[in-house]
């Protein structure tokens, strides 16, 4: 019999009024393998107490914070259960009948299921926006969910096994659900919808009354998601082709400690046709893989083998961002991967490191197939204060996954990041000299 323990997650704010018919309704649901947790946000009209005389078996919770965050209640709240499914729903929620919950949990006898929704129908009081708002996102039939990460914790449920791995975005006033679902999806993780977990809410999902949440809300649905560095799930990409050994030293592993030191980065995947490699790497965050044969032809382009690696090798992983980064430099500034992942914002999908073109005399072919100076002076190159800039990928790149699995390190929204010439400096360099 598929019966797991659940835990079920109420949040409140002053719900004096709903809370009692929440909890009545969650409390004489068929489905008994459950425990109810009380997240109360510094509740000031006596939720608190009118919960807990009525319902003795409630555990309270206290959001002591002046600040409210709902992923970090939610956290909260979790971190004191023992169930193994995670339901969440709001104070002011009821749910329509004793089948709500077991609704949600058969769900779940499908391993590939992470999280589900139920439905939400307005009240007889509810306004008109919301009743029009509720009716178009929740309908009558079940839905799963392989691509779309809608999602919302009024009326929902989650793994536990899951949560562990991606917690709530404890940094954000809104959609802390669609966020986490955004994390979740795909790579045969599902969502489902289940219209048979019906309950009423009062005043919906609109907060038309708030003009200042709907338009926060609004600009962050249009925008691509930010993610806190707590959110962001990294994993970096070292191409070697031809490993360079000095004074009989791989410098691969300049790059690779410099790595392996970040929190931030959950694992480092060298890609080379060295099997010697392999028997160096004595750290669990490092994965060797030989680049397939198809990938080591020159005509290829790095963007693209990039990309073929992430796809075949990397997006099981299921990360946001992917950092690339080359052997050859070896004088990076001090911090330079940690200022990387710190400056990346969702107003673009890659940041990338350039340098000033210091040479004075540039010429280009134009249309015609004639030359034409795009720069030229006589003072020596040290003093030419031109304004042409080159990319330095291999110095070090972070790109959003969904932008990466496309192109590689090529993104229509970059941020280009400066950098001194003298933190670039490669093997070559040396070498020549």
């Amino acid at each position: 019999m598929f019966a797991p323990r659940v835990s079920i997650i109420v949040r409140s704010k002053n719900e004096k009024i709903w809370i009692i018919k929440c909890l009545n309704e969650i409390y004489n649901q068929n489905y008994k393998n459950f425990e109810v947790i009380l997240v109360d946000n510094n509740s000031s009209d006596g939720t608190i107490k009118i919960a807990k005389k009525n319902f003795p078996k409630l555990k309270i919770v206290k959001y002591k914070s002046k600040k409210f965050f709902p992923g970090r209640a939610l956290n909260l709240g979790i971190r004191k259960s023992s169930g193994n499914l995670i339901a969440m729903i709001s104070g002011h929620c009821i749910p329509k009948n004793s089948k709500w919950l077991k609704s949600l949990v058969m769900n779940f006898k499908n391993f590939d299921v992470a999280a589900c929704y139920g439905r939400q129908e307005p009240s007889s009081i509810s306004d008109a926006e919301d009743v029009r708002d509720l009716t178009y996102l929740f309908g009558l039939d079940k839905k799963t969910q392989i691509k779309d990460p809608f999602f919302h914790n009024a009326n929902s449920m989650i793994r536990k096994s899951i949560w562990k791995k991606i917690q709530f975005d404890e940094t954000v006033k809104h959609i802390e659900d669609r966020i986490w679902s955004s994390l979740i999806i795909g790579n045969k993780t599902k969502i489902i919808y289940e219209p048979k977990a019906s309950v009423i809410h009062f005043h919906g999902v609109g907060h038309h009354s708030n003009k200042g949440r709907v338009s926060t809300i609004s600009k962050m649905l249009t925008k691509k998601l930010k993610f806190s560095t707590k959110s962001k799930k990294i994993i970096a990409i070292i191409p070697v082709e031809r490993p360079v050994i000095l004074n009989k030293k791989y410098i691969l592993f300049d790059t690779l400690n410099e790595l392996i030191k970040l929190k931030e980065i959950s694992k480092i995947f060298i890609s080379t046709s060295d099997k010697k490699i392999k028997h160096l790497i004595r750290n669990p965050k490092v994965k060797v893989i030989n680049r397939d044969k198809d990938l080591q032809k020159d005509f290829l382009g790095t963007e693209y083998i990039l990309s073929k690696i992430y796809k075949r090798n990397v997006k099981k992983y299921k990360p946001t961002h992917i950092l690339v980064a080359e052997e050859i430099y070896i004088n990076r500034e001090k911090n330079f991967f940690k200022n990387l992942i710190n400056n990346f914002s969702s107003d673009y999908d890659s940041i990338v490191p350039i340098i000033r073109n210091n040479s004075h005399n540039i010429w280009k072919k134009n249309e015609n197939g004639n030359l034409e100076p795009v720069f030229k002076t006589n003072l020596p190159s040290e003093y030419a204060e031109h304004e042409i800039y080159e990319e330095v990928k291999g110095l070090g790149t972070l790109t959003s996954s969904s932008s990466f699995e496309i192109g590689g390190r090529e993104a229509t929204h970059r941020k280009l990041v400066e950098i001194k010439r003298k933190n670039f400096l490669t093997i070559k360099d040396i070498l020549l000299n």
